[in-house]
C-alpha cells in the first residue's frame, strides 16, 4: 500500500492545525493577525512534509537497502542540486519562525535549524521500518547541514528586513503592519545573540 500526499492528507493536516489554533487561541489569545501568519507557516510545512516524506510505503517483501541509503559522512559525493534544493526549503523556517513563535534570537534558531533537518531525516529513517527495511530515499547528513544553514540564511535575511522595516517607525501601519513592527522590533532586540 501505498500512502500519497493527497486531498485526504490536506483535509487530516488541516483539521490538525485547526485544533492547534483552538487551543492556543484559548490559552493565550493571540490576535487575529497571528493566525494569518501561522497559516502561512501552516502552507509551508505542508509543503515540505509533501515533498521531504511522501509517498509512504506500507508494505514488505522489498529487499532491504537502507544500509546503502544512509550517508553519515559529509560532503562524500560533494554539493549537487539536492543540497541547495535543501538549503532553498529551509529558507522559509527562518523568516516564518519569529512570527509565529517566541524564538528571536540565532541560537534558537540555530537550534529551530538542527531540529529540522534532524526531524525530516528521523521520519525517513522511521519510514524505513514500514517496509521491513526498504527505502527510496537517501538519509543524508547533507540535508541536515543545509536545512541548518538555510534556516540561518532565512534568519539573517529577516534580520536585515527588521532592522531596514524599523527605519520606517513613524509611519501608521494596519494591523499586518503593526504585529511585524513588533516581530521586527524583537528580533533587533535579539539580533545575533
Amino acid at each position: 500500500m501505498v500512502i500519497d500526499f493527497d486531498i485526504l492528507t490536506v483535509v487530516v493536516g488541516f483539521t490538525v492545525y485547526v485544533g492547534i489554533c483552538l487551543l492556543i487561541g484559548q490559552k493565550y489569545k493571540k490576535e487575529r493577525v497571528y493566525y494569518i501568519f501561522s497559516t502561512i507557516m501552516f502552507c509551508y510545512f505542508m509543503c515540505v512534509a509533501k515533498i521531504t516524506l511522501f509517498p509512504i510505503m506500507i508494505y514488505s517483501g522489498m529487499p532491504s537497502n537502507i544500509q546503502e541509503s544512509i550517508n553519515y559522512i559529509p560532503f562524500l559525493n560533494g554539493i549537487g542540486k539536492t543540497e541547495i534544493y535543501n538549503l532553498i526549503m529551509a529558507v522559509p523556517m527562518g523568516i516564518g519562525i519569529p512570527f509565529v513563535t517566541k524564538i528571536r534570537g540565532i541560537k534558537g534558531m540555530a537550534l529551530v535549524g538542527l531540529a529540522m533537518g534532524s526531524t525530516i531525516e528521523a521520519i525517513q529513517y522511521m519510514q524505513t521500518f514500514l517496509t521491513g527495511g526498504f527505502t527510496l530515499r537517501v538519509i543524508d547528513i547533507n540535508d541536515v547541514i543545509f536545512n541548518f544553514c538555510g534556516v540561518i540564511i532565512g534568519y539573517f535575511m529577516l534580520l536585515t528586513f527588521s532592522r531596514i522595516f524599523m527605519q520606517y517607525r513613524k509611519v501608521q501601519w494596519s494591523a499586518i503592519g503593526n504585529y511585524i513592527y513588533g516581530v521586527c522590533k524583537s528580533i533587533n532586540k535579539s539580533g545575533v545573540r
